[in-house]
């Protein structure tokens, strides 16, 4: 088990990570440089970038700032012949710089927020994949990797989301092209897709807005950017060298469906509750005590199949529609409730 956990082979490294001054950027960039990796920390913003690249190198990491335009194909490469220059090589590149936009039907957008989100989120990555690539090629890397950082919209549209969504599938569609491109040479490119994660990416969505956001996805809650990050690290490492093309959600399965409603029969599993009147009929009948009980005041009861699937439903709910006197019901419920 120790050896299957040993990240030791990251060890060393030269990777790029891009949008790496906050976010899920940072926390790779911090993660990478933790575990041994030189780190080039590309932002736009040199205050906040030299900050992550100057904590990793106070924790006894190593790792450079450059400033960088990420929607500039030609910063981009500027930036790929600069960490080769520092470090002599380079194995890898997180291309994780990109915005968010979205909230409006699709005719509300303009031309000019096509080129905007596209130029980041769709050449940048490119770019960004093209000179890696290339760098990684000549630096003989024999644990060469490109991780994308792209975005559950890139699995599954979301409404009012439609440009940031077209730029998200483009990110998914060009690494599963580009693992193939690349797997004989044993580069590996793969994408994470990050569902909602508490990034700067949500701006000053009000405390409303970030309810919504934990509540819609099935987990109950937001994601962590250090989330995102373990799996860039995993990718990274000599574990993940037959992994390939995947396009992997972070996301708290909010991508691996739509939410129904939907009820359990016991939900004594998880809460510890003992069994009682204010227990599912299906948890009574399952109960041989609770099953006698109930035949004794409603005979023939467990022959009744669509009562019993009542999963959510309780005796003590169910309880007007049984036909009985209240003081019956009332003598039921007490002995229900003895049961525990």
């Amino acid at each position: 088990m120790d050896q299957i956990m040993d990240f030791s082979s990251v060890q060393g490294k030269v990777a790029i990570v891009t949008g790496a001054s906050r976010g899920i950027g940072e926390a790779i960039a911090k993660v990478f440089g933790a575990h041994g990796m030189k780190v080039v920390c590309a932002a736009r913003s040199k205050e906040q970038g030299q900050a992550v690249a100057d904590d990793i190198c106070a924790k006894g990491g190593e790792a450079v700032f450059v400033q960088t335009d990420c929607s500039s194909a030609d910063d981009i490469q500027q930036l790929v012949k600069t960490a080769v220059e520092h470090y002599g090589r380079l194995d890898g590149v997180v291309n994780n710089a990109g915005i968010g936009m979205g909230g409006t039907p699709l005719h509300e957008y303009e031309v000019g927020d096509y080129d905007k989100i596209f130029d980041l989120n769709s050449k940048g990555v490119f770019a960004g994949m093209k000179y890696g690539a290339e760098a990684i090629f000549r630096s003989h890397s024999q644990g060469g990797f490109l991780i994308n950082v792209a975005s559950i919209a890139g699995l599954t549209p979301q409404k009012g989301q439609a440009l940031y969504t077209a730029t998200k599938f483009g990110v998914v569609g060009m690494t599963k092209a580009a693992a193939l491109d690349y797997a004989k040479y044993g580069i590996t490119v793969n994408a994470i897709c990050p569902g909602y994660t508490k990034t700067s990416i949500f701006g000053d969505a009000p405390q409303q807005a970030m309810d919504f956001f934990a509540s819609d996805c099935p987990a109950g809650r937001m994601g962590d950017p250090t989330e995102c990050a373990a799996l860039a690290l995993f990718l990274a490492s000599d574990l993940a060298r037959y992994i390939t093309g995947a396009a992997i959600p972070v996301d708290g399965a909010l991508s691996a469906g739509h939410q129904n409603v939907s009820s359990w029969k016991h939900p004594e599993l998880v809460t510890g509750e003992k069994l009682s009147a204010n227990s599912t009929i299906a948890a009574i009948m399952d109960s041989s005590t609770g099953a006698a009980i109930v035949e004794k005041y409603l005979p023939g009861f467990s022959g009744n199949e669509q009562a019993k699937s009542a999963y959510g439903m309780t005796f003590k709910a169910l309880a007007p529609m049984l036909g009985l006197s209240e003081d019956v019901v009332e003598k039921m419920l007490t002995e229900l409730s003895g049961i525990g």
